[in-house]
């Protein structure tokens, strides 16, 4: 499994001036030049373009800022030579939810299902059900396995020694036993054991109500606007899941904010106390512990968007949890007012 979402895929060029970029400075049109293959109506200085309704896979992104650029390629082409660098945004749809990066990104293998690094330094072995009991033994931080059973609660997990293949895949070896499956990260990283990913102020530090949790995988993800959003890979499948249900009945469903940095707060709280929009303090924003998205509800009642979501999010885990916020919604599937199938929390008034 890859977790970028856009491999394969075809994507139809919209935009009449569908521009392609330097490779070198994305911000500048690539000209036709003497000796191009220049089509008809165009000429030399003109900014090449590719033609509306191509037919494209996309090969790679970049971003610029928070602008996707996308490596564009003839269709079902391989070895063909790519149209070069385009905007995401040039094409039909926008690339809207394409997961395009996944963060940290420096990997022996990305997450891939059953791949996960132990990150915990008290990472428990356990027997097997019904207890799942200590055995007194632990798995050392950093060791690569994979998951080979799950407890039908899916709190533990029956793991094996691992290691990466010739072929790029897991070589399964030596089974280790039950443990936590909090204990483990997907993927496989020496990122893992650097200081950076245990920064409690870094790029994959969650946090709630004031109170630090850990680090999570965070992926990138095609908002509104063409804007990259993050959220953690552990809530991806379950707003993926969402956002198909409502794709499936005509509603169109994209992120405004997900998961926010702790830097990110810092930065929205700043601009709060100089009169800005209202923001929590760092570490305390319900955007920091990986479980609340912000979505184009487009308004209360009346709204296609927000009516569908009333209907059908508790069925999906998700709740509104903030008054006033009709775009704010958090994915709690074990809440009991989410079980009881209500669309807002008690305490949200409007």
């Amino acid at each position: 499994m890859n977790v970028r979402t856009y491999i394969g895929k075809v994507f139809i060029v919209e935009d009449n001036d569908a521009r392609v970029r330097l490779d070198n400075d994305l911000s500048q049109s690539r000209r036709y030049q003497q000796g191009d293959n220049i089509p008809p109506g165009k000429s030399v200085g003109d900014p090449v373009t590719i033609p509306r309704f191509t037919r494209v896979n996309v090969r790679a992104t970049r971003t610029d800022g928070d602008t996707l650029y996308v490596q564009a390629a003839p269709e079902g082409d391989a070895q063909a030579q790519p149209f070069g660098w385009t905007k995401a945004s040039n094409f039909a749809g926008g690339m809207i939810n394409e997961i395009v990066a996944i963060i940290p990104d420096a990997w022996d293998l990305e997450p891939g299902g059953d791949n996960y690094t132990v990150t915990d330094p008290q990472s428990l072995v356990r027997g097997g059900a019904p207890a799942f009991a200590s055995t007194g033994a632990s798995i050392p931080r950093g060791t690569l396995c994979c998951v080979t059973e799950t407890s039908p609660d899916g709190r533990y997990v029956r793991v094996c020694r691992a290691s990466l293949g010739g072929d790029g895949a897991p070589q399964r070896a030596d089974d280790l036993g039950w443990t936590s499956r909090a204990n483990l990260t997907p993927g496989w990283s020496q990122h893992f054991s650097s200081p950076a990913w245990a920064d409690q102020q870094g790029p994959n530090a969650a946090w709630d109500q004031g109170r630090y949790i850990g680090p999570r995988v965070v992926v990138r993800i095609v908002g509104t606007g063409g804007a990259l959003k993050e959220i953690t890979l552990d809530s991806l499948p379950h707003y993926m899941r969402l956002k198909d249900a409502a794709l499936a009945n005509n509603v169109d469903l994209a992120v405004t904010s997900g998961f926010r940095t702790f830097a990110k707060q810092a930065a929205l709280f700043r601009i709060f106390q100089q009169g800005g929009n209202r923001a929590a303090r760092p570490g305390f924003s319900n955007h920091q512990d990986g479980q609340a998205f912000d979505l184009n509800t487009m308004g209360f009642d009346g709204t296609r968007n927000y009516d569908w979501l009333k209907r059908n999010a508790p069925a999906h885990g998700f709740i509104r949890t903030v008054s006033g916020e009709h775009w704010h919604w958090e994915y709690r599937p074990n809440d009991p007012e989410v079980r009881q199938g209500k669309f807002k929390k008690s305490n949200v008034t409007k």
